[in-house]
């Protein structure tokens, strides 16, 4: 066998390479109990995702982008929302919860949140300010 030949041998041996995934357009329809996420994809294919976990959301009409999978690669994997850009705004409200303690510490000041109640506030100075009247109300107050 020439050198040629051994070399078409390997070709028609070798696997198949497989596809690289193809990146598309899709619009989120529905998202279901375990966390799969349904898009219709440009071209008019329905495919269930798994989706890159990157902290973003996702909501049914959101427009995203999709790593579709070749033969035999598993599901198709959304990488993230499209759409123009929007630059970040402070929300009117935002509400943080936690089941146990809510912390916010910068340096040595601090201050924590308890399911049980309680508040404390931490640092080396602790300045509270107010233009109208400041209420101190509780069953007890305990000055050091």
């Amino acid at each position: 066998m020439g050198h040629h030949d051994a070399l078409m041998w390997l070709a028609a041996c070798a696997e198949p390479a497989a596809a690289a995934p193809a990146l598309v357009r899709g619009i989120v329809e529905a998202i279901d109990a375990e966390g799969g996420v349904e898009v219709a994809l440009d071209g008019g294919a329905k495919r269930v995702c798994d989706v890159l976990l990157a902290g973003f959301t996702l909501e049914p009409g959101d427009a995203v982008l999709v790593a579709r999978s070749g033969a035999g690669m598993g599901r198709a994997v959304v990488l993230g929302r499209v759409g123009r850009y929007k630059a970040p705004e402070a929300p009117a409200r935002l509400e943080l919860e936690a089941t146990e303690s809510l912390s916010l510490r910068c340096g040595e000041a601090r201050v924590e949140l308890r399911a049980d109640g309680r508040l404390m506030l931490r640092g080396e100075d602790v300045l509270l300010r107010a233009k109208g009247t400041q209420r101190i109300r509780a069953g007890h107050v305990a000055i050091n």
